[in-house]
């Protein structure tokens, strides 16, 4: 957030930083389709800050970890993709 006076200079600004964690916990069927689509999200949030951080210290390692994450998704799609027996989960 930015303050800024009368004339509109910037008198202060902060932020705010979310520290929580939040984790799908990947028990009980259906663990694959959760795994995938949280994977996924992931690799969309890092491509966020990949975009962000161009010409910047990060930037190269940033698109690595998110084509590593979407590689991770599509790993678990791939193993489900074909019906392996009758209960398929995917």
């Amino acid at each position: 957030m930015i303050k800024r006076d009368n004339n509109g200079q910037i008198k202060a600004s902060w932020r705010r930083v979310d520290t929580r964690i939040q984790a799908e916990l990947l028990v009980g069927d259906g663990w694959e389709g959760v795994a995938y689509a949280e994977l996924l999200r992931l690799s969309i949030e890092v491509q966020a800050y990949h975009s962000q951080l161009d010409g910047k210290p990060g930037f190269s390692e940033t698109r690595e970890a998110a084509a590593l994450l979407k590689r991770a998704a599509q790993a678990i799609q791939s193993e489900y993709d074909e019906p392996h027996d009758e209960d398929s989960l995917l």
